[in-house]
Formats: structure tokens, C-alpha cells, sequence
């Protein structure tokens, strides 16, 4: 049976509590030290299934870059995927703020959106 403690700030709110999460055998079994729910089930997800939005750049054929970022969160093991998976991508301008620039990265579903226009 290995039991780990982990601490987790919550960025739910600004309150930022310091929730302490036991986890034993891949579960959790206690969560103390927040303020509210939200609390709760953020702690519960960045313990079990961090997840993060992909924010960056592609190029764009004119030589310059495009601010990129992922329409939701994905699985934060993936972030370095995801990032060598656009890393050779060349975007042709015009681009406007919203166009997807790719889809389904790494797998997840998740489609990935211009952040600002290009000409």
C-alpha cells in the first residue's frame, strides 16, 4: 500500500487555498485545507488528470509566427507532443482570430485556434 501526500494551490478563485490530496494506491482518500467545492474538484482533477491549455506559435509563411493556443485543456503528459506535432506546421496567411490551425491534436479531440489575425 503506498500512500503519497500531495499539495495542491488552487487557481479556481484568487484565494489560491493550499489543499492537502492523499492519495494511496492511484486513489484519493483525503482532501483537506479547502474553501469550497471548486476547490475539491480542481484538486481532484490536477491530482488524477492534469490538464492543460497548449499556448505557442506556428510560422507563417511570410516568415513570421502566429499565436496559437488549444480550444480546451488537454492532458498535460501531451503538451510536449503536441508541440512537436505543430512545430513544422507553416500556416498561409489571411488568418483570422478563431480559425483552426489544427485539428484533433495528438489525438485528444482537440482542435487548436488562431489568437490573432494575419494578413
Amino acid at each position: 500500500m503506498k500512500v503519497t501526500k500531495r499539495v495542491v494551490t488552487c487557481i479556481v478563485c484568487p484565494k489560491g487555498c493550499r489543499i492537502d490530496v492523499e492519495i494511496n494506491n492511484g486513489e484519493i482518500t483525503s482532501i483537506k485545507n479547502y474553501d469550497c467545492k471548486r476547490g475539491i474538484d480542481y484538486a481532484k482533477s490536477e491530482v488524477l488528470d492534469p490538464r492543460r491549455i497548449l499556448t505557442t506559435t506556428v510560422k507563417l509563411s511570410t516568415g513570421r509566427v502566429l499565436p496559437i493556443r488549444t480550444i480546451e485543456p488537454i492532458p498535460k503528459h501531451l503538451l510536449k507532443k503536441a508541440m512537436v506535432e505543430l512545430k513544422d506546421k507553416i500556416v498561409v496567411p489571411p488568418v483570422k482570430v478563431g480559425d483552426v490551425i489544427a485539428k484533433n491534436i495528438v489525438g485528444t479531440g482537440v482542435e487548436v485556434i488562431a489568437t490573432a489575425n494575419a494578413k
